[in-house]
C-alpha cells in the first residue's frame, strides 16, 4: 500500500500556488428552461473562458460542465485573467435574452498545496471554491492572501467583505469583492452631513497572533452597528471605512474622502491570556484627539470585553461629538448661522448652566425656531431652558414660560421620530414642567429602547423615577449611567437624582450623602441645597439646616414653603414626599410665604 501510494505521488510537490475557481451562476435553472440550448451555449462560453485564461498564463487543471479550476504563476496574473474573463463573457452574452444571460462567479486564493501533474490537493483549493460560491453573478471574490500577493501592483477597486466562514476551517477567511471600475464613484468628495459625522476605521492588530485581526474587525463592525442606530450621528458604513485599512493617509485626507468630520481608530493587543483594546476619537481636519479609552480583559472574556468596548464607546461618542460640534459652531461667523449651528451654540451655553448662559441658550433656540419651527432638537433644548429656570428658582413656579416649555417638550416628542436625544429631553421636561411624570417616563423609555447605552437617557430616567417614588429602579438606572459615563461633567445631575430617589422613600441620611457629592462639583445648583435643608430639618439638625436654607436663598431669593408646595405638588407624586419636603424646609427656617 505504501509503495503504491509513493508511486502515485512520485511526481508530486508541495508548493505555493494561486488558484482560480469559476462556475456558471444559476446553471441548473438554465438547463431546466432549455437543456439543449443551455448545453450548447454554456459549452461555447466555457471554451472562450478557457481561451482567455490560457492567454493570461492560466493552466486549467479541472473542468466540469459548469465550472473549472485553473492555476496561475501568481495572484496578479490570476486577477488580470479574471477581469478579462468577466469582460469577455459580458460582451459574448450582451444580446442574449435576460432570462438566459450567462454570468460567471470567480474566486481567487493563494496558499500552499500538493500539486501532482494536473491534480491539486489542499485547503487552498477548497477556499477558492468557497469564495467563488460567495461571489455574485458576474462577480469576483479574492482572498486577503491574494490581495497581499498583489500589493503595490494591483489597481483594481476592492471592497472589504471582512472575515467569512468557510466550511471545514476553524477561522474566517478575509476576502474582498473586486468591483467594476464603472461602479466606483467618481473622485468627488462628498459633502459633510448637517449633523456629527464619523468613520470608524479598522482597528490595528498589534498582537503576534494574526487571528486577533478577526476580533478587531468584529469589534469595529459592532461599533458601527451600535452608532448607526443613533439618528443624531451620521456613520460611514463598514464597506467604505474598511477601504482605508492599509492606506497610510493623514486623517484630514480620510475625512475628506469619506465626507465626515471625525474618525475613531484603535488597536487590539494580545499578550498571553490578556487582551487590551485602545481607541481614540479624532477631529479629522486637524488630527486633534478629542477622547481616548483603554479596555483590558482576558481572552476567556473576549465576548464580554467586546460588548463592553462597544457599549462604552457608543455611549461616550455621541455626547463627545455633540460638544465637538458645539466648539466648531462657536467659531462660525455670527452672520452665517443657520438653525443647526444656532442649536449647537445654544447647547454650549446651556451646559455652562449659569443664569446668563441659560438665558442666552433660550434666546438662541428661539432664534433657531424662527428659522425652522419644526426643529425637534431646538424645541427640546428650548423646553429644557425654561425648565431649568424653574428648577433654579429664577422664575416663580407659576411663570407662563414653564407651561410654554411643557408644550414645547410635547411638540418635540411628536417630531422626534427615532431621535433618542430629543425624546429624553422632552421626557424630563414633560415630567417636571408639566407634572406628567408617567408620560415623561414613557418618552424617556422610548429613547432607551432606541439607544440603551445613552447615559443621559438613563440619568433622566433615574430622575423621573425618583420623583415617582420608584427608588430601586431609579438608582439602578443612575448607577448604569455612571458606569457608562464616569467622568461626565453632568455627574452632579446623577447624584442629585439619587438624592431625590432616597429622599422620596425617607432615607434622609443617604440623601444628605448624595447632596454632598453633587454640591462638591456644582455648589451653585439649587436642588441639592433644597433637599439638604429639608433633610437637616427632618433629622433635627437645625443649625446645619439654617445654613443650607441661606445657601438656597442666595440662589433662589424668592423661595418659600408655599412656593415649594406649588412647585412640587404636580411633579413629585412619591407618597408623602412633598409634605415631608415642605415640613423639613419649614423646620430649617425657610420662610412660610
Amino acid at each position: 500500500m505504501t509503495n503504491t501510494l509513493a508511486s502515485a505521488l512520485g511526481n508530486s510537490s508541495r508548493r505555493n500556488i494561486t488558484v482560480l475557481a469559476a462556475d456558471i451562476a444559476g446553471f441548473t435553472a438554465l438547463t431546466q428552461s432549455d437543456e439543449d440550448w443551455a448545453f450548447a451555449r454554456v459549452t461555447e462560453v466555457m471554451e472562450e473562458v478557457i481561451a482567455v485564461l490560457t492567454a493570461g498564463q492560466g493552466h486549467v487543471v479541472d473542468r466540469a460542465g459548469d465550472g473549472l479550476l485553473a492555476l496561475f504563476p501568481g495572484a496578479l496574473q490570476a486577477l488580470a485573467a479574471a477581469l478579462a474573463v468577466r469582460d469577455r463573457v459580458e460582451v459574448m452574452t450582451a444580446t442574449d435574452p435576460a432570462g438566459r444571460r450567462i454570468s460567471l462567479r470567480i474566486g481567487i486564493n493563494v496558499g500552499e498545496a500538493i500539486v501532482n501533474d494536473d491534480r491539486v490537493f489542499g485547503t487552498v483549493v477548497n477556499v477558492a471554491a468557497r469564495l467563488q460560491s460567495l461571489a455574485e453573478p458576474g462577480g469576483i471574490v479574492i482572498s486577503g492572501a491574494a490581495v497581499e500577493a498583489t500589493r503595490g501592483t494591483n489597481s483594481a477597486a476592492l471592497e472589504d467583505l471582512g472575515g467569512l466562514a468557510v466550511r471545514g476551517l476553524g477561522k474566517p477567511v478575509r476576502c474582498f469583492q473586486v468591483r467594476r471600475m464603472r461602479d466606483v464613484p467618481p473622485a468627488l468628495h462628498p459633502a459633510l452631513p448637517d449633523k456629527p459625522s464619523i468613520a470608524i476605521l479598522p482597528f490595528e492588530n498589534l498582537s503576534a497572533d494574526p487571528d486577533q485581526s478577526y476580533f478587531a474587525d468584529g469589534l469595529v463592525t459592532d461599533l458601527i452597528a451600535g452608532l448607526a442606530c443613533l439618528p443624531s450621528i451620521f456613520v460611514v458604513p463598514r464597506s467604505s471605512s474598511f477601504r482605508f485599512r492599509d492606506r497610510a493617509l493623514p486623517s484630514s485626507q480620510i475625512t475628506l474622502e469619506l465626507g465626515v468630520r471625525y474618525l475613531l481608530e484603535g488597536t487590539v493587543r494580545r499578550s498571553g491570556q490578556r487582551l487590551r483594546v485602545t481607541s481614540e476619537l479624532l477631529e479629522g481636519e486637524s488630527g486633534t484627539q478629542l477622547w481616548s479609552g483603554r479596555f483590558d480583559g482576558s481572552v476567556d472574556e473576549v465576548f464580554d470585553l467586546q460588548d463592553k468596548v462597544t457599549e462604552t464607546v457608543a455611549a461616550v461618542i455621541e455626547p463627545r461629538l455633540l460638544f465637538a460640534e458645539v466648539e466648531r459652531a462657536r467659531r462660525a461667523p455670527p452672520d452665517d448661522l443657520q438653525a443647526h449651528d444656532l442649536f449647537l451654540q445654544a447647547t454650549g451655553y446651556f451646559y455652562a448652566m449659569g443664569r446668563q448662559d441659560v438665558e442666552r441658550a433660550k434666546e438662541l433656540t428661539d432664534r433657531a425656531l424662527r428659522l425652522d419651527p419644526n426643529n425637534a432638537r431646538c424645541l427640546a433644548l428650548g423646553a429644557r431652558c425654561r425648565l431649568h429656570r424653574k428648577v433654579q428658582g429664577w422664575v416663580p413656579p407659576t411663570d407662563p414660560s414653564i407651561a410654554e416649555g411643557a408644550r414645547m417638550g410635547r411638540r418635540a416628542a411628536l417630531l422626534a421620530g427615532m431621535d433618542p436625544e430629543v425624546l429624553w429631553m422632552a421626557g424630563i421636561v414633560v415630567a417636571l414642567a408639566d407634572g406628567d411624570v408617567r408620560g415623561g417616563i414613557a418618552m424617556i423609555d422610548r429613547a432607551l429602547a432606541i439607544n440603551p447605552n445613552s447615559a443621559d437617557a438613563l440619568t433622566y430616567s433615574g430622575m423621573a423615577r425618583a420623583y415617582l417614588g420608584d427608588a430601586d429602579v431609579a438608582l439602578q438606572h443612575l448607577a448604569r449611567a455612571q458606569q457608562l459615563s464616569p467622568v461626565d461633567a453632568q455627574t452632579y445631575n446623577k447624584q442629585t437624582a439619587a438624592a431625590w430617589a432616597t429622599f422620596g422613600v425617607g432615607r434622609y441620611e443617604d440623601c444628605l450623602t448624595w447632596t454632598e457629592r453633587a454640591l462638591a462639583s456644582k455648589p451653585d445648583y439649587a436642588p441639592p441645597w433644597r433637599l439638604r435643608a429639608a433633610c437637616f430639618g427632618l433629622l433635627g439638625h437645625l443649625e446645619e439646616g439654617r445654613e443650607a436654607v441661606l445657601r438656597l436663598l442666595a440662589l433662589s431669593p424668592e423661595e418659600t414653603c408655599a412656593s415649594t408646595l406649588v412647585y412640587y405638588t404636580p411633579s413629585f407624586p412619591a407618597p408623602g414626599a412633598v409634605s415631608a419636603l415642605v415640613d423639613g424646609l419649614g423646620r430649617a427656617g425657610l420662610p412660610v410665604g
